[in-house]
């Protein structure tokens, strides 16, 4: 290891022992059990643990030590609590488990069972689910699909008339049949259905009914477990990538155990996560317009039950243009949240959402009936609600400079008031390092366009002499995504090292009202490109300790897009350049992405595939891409690229490679086997290091 790393990698192994809070579960006897993931460098992957909690009057009066629970791949309390049921992943077989008191009452081996493939657990269609009466679990998992072989096999002779002995029917010449699966994270499914374990008969059925044609989701339980609701996909003409995209096409289906199958007559809508209220009168769930931006502001939606063909809706949330007031003068962005916690109602009535506004996520309580909206407050930063048990609510609050910390707290008596006393449970001292780092949020107008607010973060020293301090530049991915005030780990070990940072949440992001999100199409390239050079010299200007001649670039994806961008259309303003699979060829990601939507959307035009070629919106394509101002890039280039990325695919950094190294400029790209986020912990640390040694060394940084 060379000597300019090792203060690198000491900072990475210490701060990767900083846990994040996945999710947490008040218990009725008092005891809070939270589940956490930590990154460990040695195995090189996650590990997962649970801390308990127990409390009396929300007090804390002791702690249980972590317990590792990273074989677990779901897990979920029945109503009672008397039993839990676990996904559990061992040796590459999925074992389904029931626990009651402190044993094990059943262990199923899923893989001997042979009726379907692995069972689901991405966010976006998997359910693990009890029925109201303890006695059955519901989830999703792959169809298992005929075998087949080829058109001629040599066969060993049948003994008795018996034949091979598996009794299958097996097809002949479709081993190589192509069934196209979800895509980017989702590589293997295909095809779903929705299963039933039964505890006492110890047992598991597929449930029928479902269409050939329809790919079904996110099943739950009615109240009364007489049937099931859920999301139904349509799988023609083509599956196009769901992994952070709520665009797509689909409805809410209704299946009781006798096969009768409901999809609701929606048209060109796509909805996410449909909940019940508490006493099953109404079914919710978050809905908006089919195809454009992959993300977006999103209605909240309700229905009564049961539903049947001709059910209707009524929106409770609407979509929020630009910004509202709600209870209490505060204002609101809209709802971003493409799902709901596990337990999020506070009342009959009352529903907790979390989503992101501006450059925080926040915590709202909506009345389902009135569609009242109130704000929970908090200290500065994000604050994430993550169960609700009657008026007790259980949340993490999250910082630039702290590490997760869960608290707990009642709702107020009085509708009037939406003030919580927060108790602590866990307590998060400041970042060793950040002492003098600061955060500060910056409201910007851009000079032109229908929308002209964006904003931006900037992160860093409190003061310094005059242009002593390099600064890195960051826009986000998506590109409608959004960077909110919490605690990541790059952006931590950057402070930590001297460095400050501006996040850029240009036009297009999320959290900042609708018509931000649907300004961008058509102008990638160019006003995003603006808002990032307007964001850096407002940084500039506000902190002369910022050094003008020492300013890097890093972004992946969209993010990566930018940086590219901004490389080649300031080539004397940026020194250095991490970019993290980088879109830089629109035109050419239009026919190899899983989202190829995405390009046309983005380039300002719905997508489709029917009809003659339109080579205009291609050349439109190739005109806002990053490739079209490669040959005037000088900075040097750290290109990060993941072999097995199926949202931008790994030929469009290669090809940014290969034309800078044309070009002169000094480049190197590092292939990863890896997919779009290079998230495995390896991967990770792999990258960060390498990117801290690029900017040090290309901004003339000494140790």
């Amino acid at each position: 290891m060379s000597t300019k790393a090792d203060k690198f990698v000491k900072s990475y192994k210490t701060l990767s022992q900083i846990p994040a809070l996945v999710s947490g579960h008040i218990r009725s006897n008092g005891i809070v059990s939270t589940n956490w993931s930590q990154r460990n460098l040695e195995k090189g992957k996650n590990t997962e643990f649970t801390r308990e909690f127990f409390t009396k009057n929300l007090k804390k009066v002791a702690e249980s030590l972590p317990l590792e629970v990273s074989t677990e791949i779901i897990s979920k309390l029945s109503k009672s609590e008397k039993f839990r049921a676990v996904l559990r992943d061992f040796d590459s077989k999925q074992f389904l488990e029931v626990w009651q008191g402190h044993n094990l009452i059943r262990s199923v081996d899923l893989n001997t069972l042979d009726i379907h493939g692995a069972v689901y657990s991405d966010v976006e269609f998997s359910s693990f689910e009890w029925s109201p009466d303890e006695k059955k679990i519901l989830y999703v998992a792959e169809k298992k699909n005929p075998k087949s072989e080829p058109f001629y096999k040599r066969k060993a002779p049948s003994t008795n008339g018996v034949g091979d002995g598996n009794g299958e029917e097996k097809t002949k010449g479709e081993e190589h049949l192509f069934i196209q699966d979800w895509g980017e994270q989702l590589v293997g499914k295909k095809n779903s259905i929705i299963a039933q374990y039964n505890i006492e008969s110890d047992t598991v059925d597929i449930l029928k009914g479902v269409p050939e044609d329809l790919f079904v989701a996110q099943p739950k339980y009615s109240p009364d477990g007489s049937y099931v609701i859920g999301v139904a996909y349509q799988l023609e003409p083509r599956k196009l990538g769901v992994i952070y995209c709520a665009n797509r096409t689909n409805s809410i289906f209704y299946l009781n155990f006798d096969g009768k199958f409901v999809s609701l007559p929606f048209k060109n809508v796509a909805v996410k996560s449909p909940i019940f209220s508490p006493n099953g009168k109404y079914v919710l769930w978050l809905q908006r317009k089919a195809g454009g931006p992959h993300a977006s502001a999103m209605q909240l939606v309700r229905a009564d039950t049961p539903l049947n063909e001709n059910s209707t809706s009524k929106v409770i949330v609407d979509i929020v243009d630009e910004e509202k007031e709600i209870e209490g003068g505060k204002l609101f962005y809209g709802l971003y949240n493409t799902g709901f916690i596990r337990r999020p109602w506070a009342s009959q009535n009352h529903l907790i959402v979390n989503t992101n506004q501006k450059y925080t996520i926040n915590s709202y309580i909506i009345n389902i009936e009135s569609g009242s909206i109130k704000q929970l407050d908090t200290t500065e930063g994000s604050l994430r609600v993550v169960d609700v048990c009657e008026d007790t609510l259980l949340a993490v609050k999250r910082h630039f400079f702290i590490p997760d910390q869960v608290v707990i707290g009642k709702l107020p008596q009085s509708d009037k008031d939406s003030e919580i006393v927060w108790e602590n449970l866990t307590t998060s001292d400041p970042v060793p390092g950040l002492e003098n780092c600061m955060f500060k949020y910056l409201d910007l107008k851009a000079p032109q366009g229908d929308v002209t607010d964006f904003n931006a973060i900037y992160i860093g020293p409190k003061s310094g002499k005059d242009k002593t301090v390099p600064l890195i530049v960051m826009p986000h991915g998506g590109p409608h995504s959004v960077f909110g005030n919490y605690l990541f780990l790059e952006e931590t070990m950057y402070l930590s090292h001297g460095f400050a940072i501006i996040l850029i949440n240009y036009r297009g992001s999320l959290g900042s009202g609708q018509k931000s999100v649907e300004f961008l199409p058509g102008k990638i390239g160019s006003a995003d490109v603006e808002d990032c050079i307007q964001a850096t010299d407002e940084a500039l200007s506000r902190y002369p300790w910022l050094n003008p001649n020492q300013l890097a670039l890093a972004g992946g994806s969209h993010g990566g897009f930018l940086v590219t961008h901004l490389s080649g259309q300031y080539p004397d303003k940026f020194k250095a350049v991490i970019a993290r699979n980088p879109v830089i060829d629109v035109a050419s990601m239009s026919v190899s992405s899983d989202i190829p939507d995405w390009t046309y959307v983005e380039a300002g035009k719905e997508y489709s595939q029917k009809g003659e070629v339109d080579n205009e919106i291609l050349a439109f394509m190739r005109k806002v891409s990053p490739i079209v101002h490669a040959h005037k890039v000088k900075a040097p280039t750290l290109l990060q690229i993941g072999s097995k990325d199926l949202r931008v695919p790994s030929h469009q950094g290669l090809e940014h490679y290969y034309r800078l190294k044309a070009n002169g400029v000094v480049t190197k790209l590092n292939l990863y086997d890896d997919n779009h986020p290079l998230g495995s912990v390896p991967n990770e640390f792999d990258n960060i290091i390498n990117s801290f040694l690029w900017i040090e060394e290309h901004l003339g940084i000494e140790n």
